[in-house]
């Protein structure tokens, strides 16, 4: 063997010795320690995916809650009754008129229970058709009060059709309403409120009524209404006004009346001056002026 030879010999046995010893570094140390570091990245993720299940889970009960506290009640009878008799107490209170609300039978919806595989009801749905008659200020202040409702509810469809010249509107309305079966009241409505709406005090509205787009006259009919004077009788105190058809209405504090799409409140007599409300909107008036005169005019 020459010295060649040798040399290769003991190059190659070098290189062997290298390339064992990196195999085995890899094999007994850099191996497990990247299978450890696999398994402790497999673990976090799991416990972070159980926490957010957890997480997810306890804020689907806290919202199912939440919707059994505003459900109808779980009886159907009960309930289409006590709701239908809340929808006429807003209709009142709105002082619409020739109101009438039908409702038809519930409807089971179901899903698969887990454990039995058989169809199990989880809520019924109800729909109300609700017809009836008034100001563009009544139906605004209805819609309001229906959507402060501590209801499961919500409006599928409205129709409105304008008569009079937009005096008043026949209004018309699809509402739906949920029972969930979980419910543990039997017949009660919920007393709960619920703020659906950006603002929560009506005023903030009154724009829909004071730019009434199905009223013919608009605001010009409130440069027609006047103030034609103030009498005490017997210590009472009222206000004349002659309205945009040439009629004279007396007014005593509190008292309201309706004008073309508008509606007028007095509020106060002091003096020579009357305060009024005009759709919601302070206004103070003279003798001898318009509403539109008045100070604080409902004018766009």
């Amino acid at each position: 063997m020459n010295q060649r030879t040798k040399f290769l010999l003991i190059a190659m046995s070098v290189v062997a010795v290298f390339w064992l010893g990196d195999l085995g570094y890899r094999n007994l140390i850099e191996g497990p320690a990247a299978d450890r570091e696999r398994e402790l990245n497999r673990v976090e993720k799991s416990l972070n995916d159980t926490k957010q299940t957890i997480a997810n889970s306890a804020g689907a009960i806290d919202q199912l809650e939440m919707l059994e506290r505003i459900s109808l009640p779980y009886d159907s009878e009960l309930a289409r009754a006590a709701y239908q008799d809340w929808i006429l107490d807003l209709v009142q209170q709105a002082k619409l008129t020739n109101a009438s609300v039908d409702a038809s039978q519930p409807s089971s919806v179901k899903i698969k229970d887990r454990d039995t595989r058989k169809p199990k009801e989880i809520f019924l749905r109800y729909t109300f058709s609700l017809r009836a008659r008034g100001s563009l200020q009544q139906v605004s202040r209805f819609l309001f009060d229906f959507y402060q409702g501590g209801h499961l509810h919500k409006i599928n469809s409205i129709a409105f059709n304008p008569i009079g010249g937009g005096n008043e509107i026949d209004f018309g309305a699809t509402i739906e309403a949920i029972g969930l079966s979980r419910c543990q009241r039997k017949g009660e409505l919920s007393s709960e409120s619920f703020q659906r709406l950006r603002s929560s005090t009506f005023p903030d509205y009154q724009m829909i009524a004071r730019r009434n787009l199905f009223a013919r006259h608009g605001d010009s009919t409130l440069s027609k209404v006047v103030l034609s004077g103030i009498t005490i009788n017997d210590g009472m105190v009222n206000a004349w006004f002659k309205d945009h058809q040439g009629k004279t209405k007396r007014l005593a504090r509190g008292e309201e009346m309706e004008i073309a799409a508008h509606h007028l409140e007095l509020i106060d007599i002091i003096g020579e001056q009357v305060l009024v409300m005009i759709d919601g909107r302070p206004a103070t008036l003279g003798t001898g002026q318009s509403l539109q005169e008045g100070s604080g005019s409902t004018g766009p």
